[in-house]
């Protein structure tokens, strides 16, 4: 499959840094956000200016063929739409552009694990039958923040990405789209997932942030400046003990399903080997203390993603598959719990369970591998 034109849905972080690197790597770019006024810079200017760490122009910037709030005109004639946003925003986009989807177009979700199955959802529940191929990233490619209305911040970019199709029985043709746009030439590693579930477990955010921000929770709602989410004294061993433990969960999940799961500490040593060329697995509290993400400053409140997605759409979804698998997940259950306190919100209810995932509860364990390896069960 040739690829000439990309539609990027979705305007925020993600969405601006994917629209300028696709943009940069010569591919026809249109993007689109239903916010009004939201992508009125791009519009005037037809670009977006890629900044450095320190939010300085590195001289980079991509051409932007078409800036829209029209959801049919921004996918249209496109090869590829990708999708990087927030999973409670994806279902938004999905049922945006279900209805004009056309056959052949490939859709890739950015950001959280299982969004594609949300995606099959919507294209059902418009009556779009046309072939589409489906596909997830277990993260974002690049961690980056929009600065204003034509810039964005690459503060780095994840060199080692998992991705799988829904379903996975069309992963090989899927396969060499993801590496034409994440080329290995550019230092990328691409994992296949078994299945879009392996794409789910593997959410550093989900694994990472919530014990961090619930420890300090205190320190966080009253705004100090100094606050470093991933910084060594927000991190102590104590709350090294709850990421380790909420990591085991993920992986007994991933492992009654017949994945291949590995601990987070072997995840940071993936991603380290592709930056750094560190080819060791360290314990996981030496592992946690990363110099480039110990800079990042902040959340300065607790109703921010950190929680409010985090914790519904990534420890809410352990817990169901949990459920679903026999999998007993007491720290994910206890931390958002205590989510649910400091917030005053029912994420259980609000978040996404095994059923937002287009599964069945009386399903058995071979129903659920043949439902997303054929997208069907018998």
């Amino acid at each position: 499959m040739e690829i000439k034109k990309i539609a990027v849905l979705g305007a925020g972080n993600g969405g601006f840094m994917s629209a300028a690197d696709m943009a940069l790597m010569g591919y026809e770019v249109t993007i689109f956000d239903t916010l009004p006024g939201k992508l009125d810079g791009v519009m005037k200017t037809g670009t977006i200016e890629v900044c450095d760490i320190d939010s300085k122009p590195t001289g980079e910037v991509g051409k932007i063929a078409l800036a829209t709030e029209n959801v049919e005109e921004a996918i249209k004639g496109a090869d590829v739409i990708l999708n990087p946003a927030p999973f409670f925003a994806v279902k938004h986009y999905a049922e945006a552009a279900a209805k004009y989807i056309s056959e052949g177009q490939v859709i890739i979700c950015l950001g959280k694990g299982g969004a594609s199955l949300v995606w099959k959802k919507a294209l059902d529940e418009a009556g779009n039958k046309s072939r589409v191929y489906l596909a997830d990233c277990n993260t974002l490619p690049y961690g980056a923040s929009r600065l204003n209305d034509t810039q964005v911040r690459l503060e780095s970019r994840t060199m080692n990405l998992m991705f799988a199709a829904f379903p996975a029985k069309d992963m090989d043709f899927v396969w060499t789209i993801l590496n034409e746009l994440y080329p290995p030439e550019h230092g990328y590693t691409l994992r296949r997932g078994q299945n879009v579930i392996d794409t789910l477990l593997v959410d550093y955010n989900a694994i990472t942030h919530t014990p961090p921000m619930i420890c300090n929770a205190a320190v966080i709602d009253s705004g100090d400046p100094d606050f470093h989410l991933f910084g060594v004294k927000e991190n102590p061993k104590p709350v090294v003990n709850l990421i380790e433990a909420i990591d085991r969960e993920r992986m007994a999940i991933g492992e009654k399903l017949g994945l291949k799961q590995y601990t987070l500490e072997e995840e940071i040593k993936m991603v380290k080997w592709n930056r750094d060329g560190v080819d060791e697995v360290l314990p996981i509290y030496e592992a946690i203390h990363t110099p480039f993400l110990e800079v990042c400053e902040g959340p300065f409140k607790l109703n921010v993603r950190h929680l409010v997605e985090d914790v519904p759409y990534g420890l809410v979804t352990y817990s169901s598959l949990g459920k679903l698998l026999g999998v007993p997940t007491p720290m994910s259950d206890a931390i958002t719990t205590i989510a649910e306190g400091l917030l005053s919100r029912d994420f259980r209810s609000e978040g996404r369970d095994i059923t937002a995932l287009g599964l069945n509860p009386d399903w058995s364990v071979e129903q659920v591998k043949q439902f997303l390896y054929e997208g069907a069960v018998d």
